[in-house]
């Protein structure tokens, strides 16, 4: 070895040296020190401090009230066809819109019937086996195609769907109920989204 490089070799041991001595040291303070002391806890207040004129604003702001306090079976119903899902065919075939005749002859004259009734009156109507005759489905229910095709008609926020029995045993008109209102989605001419038989 060189002198320099023995020369520091040297510092770097006695570098070493001075901080195991040291670190003794601190160790044997540390060990003494009484435990440490605790800073107050904050309050915690969850609520968020506001400008004063917001604050008596937010005190006189009324809350709107849901009708009925949520239940929509008092109201009269009402209904539209402005989420009407009328484009193209279901996989085995069936047009979505309905004809002009279908229209006028099997969808429009129950529907305006159901619009002079209430929920509660809706409700109420069963067949002749005891079922209800109009009543909600979980989107869950209905067949594949149908679940796959309220998602693509971004309609997912609404996990339960409403069937009206339009006449005879097969007809139906699905869609989702907003308060008491009623978006008709889909003319199913022979109860075909709810898999009862296969197509």
């Amino acid at each position: 070895m060189g002198k320099k490089s023995e020369a520091r070799a040297q510092k770097k041991a006695e570098a070493q040296a001075r901080f195991e001595a040291s670190k003794k040291a601190l160790l044997s303070k540390v060990g003494e020190m009484a435990a440490p002391r605790r800073a107050r806890e904050p309050m915690i207040d969850s609520s968020p401090r506001l400008a004063p004129h917001l604050e008596r604003a937010l005190a006189n702001e009324r809350v709107p009230k849901a009708r009925e306090d949520g239940a929509r079976f008092n109201a009269r119903m009402t209904w539209c066809i402005t989420r009407a899902d009328v484009t193209d065919h279901w996989s085995w075939g069936e047009p979505r819109a309905w004809t002009g005749e279908e229209w006028t002859d099997t969808i429009h004259p129950p529907m305006s019937e159901f619009a002079a009734l209430t929920w509660g009156e809706i409700d109420r109507q069963n067949s002749g086996t005891g079922h209800k005759m109009h009543h909600t489905h979980e989107i869950g229910d209905l067949i594949e195609e149908a679940q796959t095709r309220w998602r693509r008609l971004e309609l997912e926020q609404y996990d339960s769907v409403f069937r009206f029995r339009l006449g005879g045993q097969k007809r139906r008109a699905w869609g989702f109920i907003v308060q008491a209102h009623f978006h008709f989605v889909w003319w199913d001419r022979e109860h075909s989204l709810y898999p009862t038989e296969p197509h």
